[in-house]
Parts: structure tokens; C-alpha cells; sequence
């Protein structure tokens, strides 16, 4: 039985993209009368400058339409001293003693779980009120929408946290064990249920993969050329996203590896790489797999048939020819583009070898938002996915 509530306060700390698109969906739904955010700083002039980032988006457009259509009446206003979006109080704190974890109030405002959207904390080893754990002072629970970074690489991964992926390892979740959970990256959301039908099916015939996603740009990446910090290990990210491409590091590959063990127990090759463009979101993976035998497209393409039958939420198995606009406010964690797969068999002595080049799309910054909203179903025992 989950010790989380479905009806008490959703607490959001931090009100940046992900932040601001959990709030949203999350006052879609309607299934709470509050939702708490904390930015322990105030914005702008006030309550009307919130509700104006809270109502409008440059990617997605405004809340009404995007939700309710182009003709909706408003659904977002203030009044009584809050803003209110779809009929939903929006709580939200300010104060400035709040940016550390441990001191934001939750429990007053009902919270017992707490979404951390800052990206500062993740590190779940960390014990003091300024760290990933200080949210656990006021709540029960904590969602990380990164994956975790243990900075002491000697410190073991506290049983208390977990990492979990839809269609991946949701099974994995103990709820009078587990409080801190991490729910990795939109690009490992979008590649681990792929890699992970590709696991299943082949078993100790998948050889190797290596992938590369090709991503939307972050608040990362500089709007122009900038000097590098003091001690800026990737200066790539400097550099102006509305000019270039910027190849950078992804933690998809460990975070893979941490939710599906099959990879390292079967001896399985893999890499991970990843260019920044610019573009405001979506996204796509582009997974070269070897696999031992001879397959053709359709053989593959019924591998995943079958998994997005079985996690229809999670995977959308697609036969249409796909550009990134297209992909901007899919729910889904992964999209198969099959009419994009590729592949060549090759044979070494009395062997065949097939190689793959798969293509899944994903809206890294909606979609991912999605699959939070489906960890927490899982986690109150709304639904399992």
C-alpha cells in the first residue's frame, strides 16, 4: 500500500522547463486542490509576472490552448493571493532560507512528495539539509529528474534510492524501502525500453550497441560565445547553441547500464555520445545495435510491435516519416520510427551477423514530464505502467 497520498499537494521545487510542464500537467489532471512550488526567490514584479510565465510558453504555447483548446475560456488567473491554474491553487514559496532543501516547509502545506527539478542536488548519498535527502526533513518521498551523480565514487548507492525507468524497471520500487528515486534522463527514457526489448528478445545474441542522441537545446548551452568558468571541463557548452552543433557528454549510457543489468551480466558492448542543436525540443536517439544472426527490418520492427503493445503509454511504434516538429507535445518516453531503420548482415567465418540502425524520437522536455506524471501514478498506486 503506497504511504502517498493520490490527494494530498504535489511539491515542485524549482519552476524551470520540467518544473514548470509537471505543474502544468499536473493541474490538467485536476486530481489535487494545491500544488506547492518553491523557488525561494521571487519573480519579477509579483504574483501577475508568475502567472504570465505559468500561462505562456515560447515551445508549447499557452496553457489554455495547448490543454483546452484554441477558443478556452482562461484558465489561468489570480486571485485570493494566489495563482490558479484550470482551478488549482498554486501555493508558492519565496523565501529565500527555502533554497535549501531541508528548511522548505512541506509538511505545512500537506506534501508528502516532493519533485526536485533544480538539477543543484544529485547527489542521494549527501545527508545534510542542503542536499538531495534535506527534502525528506518535510516529506516522505523525493523525485530527482536527473539521473543520480555520486561525486565520492567510493560511496555506495544508499538502499534507500533507486532509479527507475517506465517499461524498464518500475517493478523494482519498494515503497516502505524506497524515498529517494531518480527517474534518469529523457534520453535514457527514451533509449532504455528500446535497448531493454532488444535485451529480452536476443538475450546473450546482442553483441553490442552504441548510441547517440541528437538533442534540443538546454539551459546549458550559452545563447552566445561566453568565456568558460574557472574549471569548465566542457567548454563546448560556451560556445552559441544558435550557431552550432555541440557535441557533449550524456549520462544515458551509466544510467542504462544501473536499470537494466542484463547489459553488464551478458557481457554486452555499449556507448553513449550526444550533439546539442538548436532547436527548443524534440529529440531523437539514434541506436546502432549488432546483434549475432540474420534478421531482416521486419523481423526487428515486430520486437517492437510487441513492446509498445505491452507498454502502449510508454512507446509509440510508428510508420510515418517523422521530423523533429512533429514529436513536440508527444506524451510518449520513446517514438520507433520504423520507416528509418536500417540494417546489414555481414557473415565471419561460419557466423551472420546483423547490424541494426535504429531511430526513436522523443519530446525531451513534455514527454519526459509524461513520464514523471507515470512514476508518480506508479508510486501512489494509481496505475502500473
Amino acid at each position: 500500500m503506497a504511504t502517498v497520498s493520490t490527494q494530498s499537494p504535489i511539491g515542485i521545487n524549482g519552476i524551470g522547463r520540467i518544473g514548470k510542464l509537471l505543474l502544468w500537467l499536473i493541474t490538467a489532471r485536476k486530481e489535487q486542490k494545491e500544488v506547492v512550488i518553491s523557488t525561494g526567490r521571487e519573480t519579477g514584479k509579483g504574483l501577475d509576472d508568475l502567472a504570465t510565465y505559468l500561462g505562456y510558453d515560447s515551445t508549447y504555447g499557452p496553457y489554455d490552448r495547448f490543454f483546452f483548446g484554441f477558443n478556452s475560456p482562461s484558465k489561468v488567473e489570480v486571485k485570493d493571493g494566489h495563482v490558479w491554474l484550470n482551478g488549482v491553487k498554486v501555493v508558492w514559496i519565496t523565501d529565500s532560507k527555502c533554497r535549501v532543501p531541508g528548511n522548505i516547509p512541506w509538511s505545512k502545506y500537506g506534501v508528502e512528495l516532493v519533485i526536485d527539478t533544480t538539477g543543484k542536488m544529485t547527489d542521494p548519498t549527501l545527508r545534510d539539509d542542503n542536499s538531495l535527502r534535506g527534502h525528506l526533513n518535510n516529506a516522505k518521498k523525493v523525485i530527482l529528474v536527473a539521473p543520480f551523480k555520486i561525486k565520492n565514487k567510493g560511496d555506495a548507492m544508499p538502499d534507500d534510492a533507486i532509479t527507475l525507468v517506465g517499461g524498464v524497471n518500475f517493478h523494482w520500487y519498494d515503497d516502505a524501502k524506497h524515498s529517494i528515486i531518480s527517474n534518469a534522463s529523457c534520453t535514457t527514457n527514451c533509449c532504455a525500453p528500446a535497448i531493454k526489448a532488444l535485451v529480452d528478445h536476443f538475450g546473450d545474441k546482442f553483441i553490442s550497441y552504441s548510441l547517440t542522441t541528437v538533442h534540443a537545446v538546454t539551459n546549458s548551452q550559452s545563447v552566445l560565445d561566453v568565456l568558460p568558468k574557472a574549471g569548465d571541463k566542457d567548454t563546448r557548452k560556451r560556445r552559441s547553441i544558435l550557431n552550432n552543433m555541440i557535441p557533449t557528454s550524456t549520462g544515458a549510457a551509466n544510467a542504462v547500464l544501473e536499470v537494466i543489468p542484463e547489459i553488464r551480466e551478458l557481457g554486452i558492448g555499449s556507448q553513449a555520445s550526444s550533439i546539442r542543436v538548436p532547436t527548443s525540443t524534440g529529440s531523437i536517439v539514434v541506436l546502432d545495435v549488432t546483434v549475432m544472426g540474420e534478421f531482416d527490418n521486419t523481423y526487428v520492427h515486430e520486437i517492437f510491435k510487441q513492446y509498445s503493445a505491452k507498454h502502449p503509454e510508454i512507446m509509440l511504434y510508428s510508420k510515418k516519416q517523422l521530423v523533429s516538429s512533429d514529436v513536440i507535445g508527444s506524451p510518449y518516453s520513446t517514438m520507433y520510427d520504423s520507416p528509418f531503420t536500417h540494417r546489414r548482415t555481414s557473415k565471419r567465418g561460419d557466423n551472420y551477423y546483423t547490424m541494426v540502425d535504429l531511430n526513436f524520437w522523443y519530446d525531451n522536455e513534455f514527454g519526459y514530464a509524461n513520464a514523471v506524471m507515470r512514476l508518480i501514478d506508479h508510486m501512489t498506486g494509481k496505475k502500473s505502467y
